[in-house]
């Protein structure tokens, strides 16, 4: 066999094993979480362009809500280019409850981190509410809720 039919081969069978990782990461609710976080830790607004279903609602406050799959996705651009240019976050306490096997809610901490340890003060509790479509999991609607005055 030929070098360049050997390299080849080797390109397919790497983009096979992507392609199934990919598939196996919608299979399941929860997949949306750690999509969601993975685009946030390297800041691609492509990554949260996937995330989102078309008619998207996201509240980070509570007196805001975004509507539509552009104007979410357009807010997780403006946020990644100034202040969240420098944030990770980790998500913990993951629970999924399917209202049907293609709705779930899934409720998480989404835990801050600077310079590779938590921020104790930026504890934010996230709540997506998930619909099953052909290519996986996507957030139909969001909402990011801040720890209280005394926590």
């Amino acid at each position: 066999m030929s070098h360049q039919i050997r390299k080849h081969l080797a390109l397919l069978a790497v983009s096979a094993l992507f392609a199934a990782k990919a598939a196996a990461q919608g299979a399941v609710p929860e997949a949306v979480v750690n999509q969601f976080v993975s685009a946030w830790n390297t800041h691609d607004v492509k990554a949260f362009d996937r995330l989102f279903t078309a008619d998207a609602i996201w509240v980070a406050v509570a007196e805001v809500r975004v509507v539509g799959h552009t104007d979410v996705v357009k807010g997780f651009e403006e946020i990644h280019t100034t202040w969240a240019k420098n944030t990770t976050i980790i998500a913990k306490d993951i629970k999924v409850q399917l209202v049907r096997p293609d709705v779930a809610v899934i409720l998480f901490h989404a835990k801050y981190l600077q310079d590779g340890k938590e921020v104790p003060v930026l504890d934010r509790a996230m709540i997506f509410v998930a619909v099953k479509e052909a290519d996986g999991w996507k957030i139909a609607a969001g909402q990011l809720t801040k720890q209280h005055e005394g926590a």
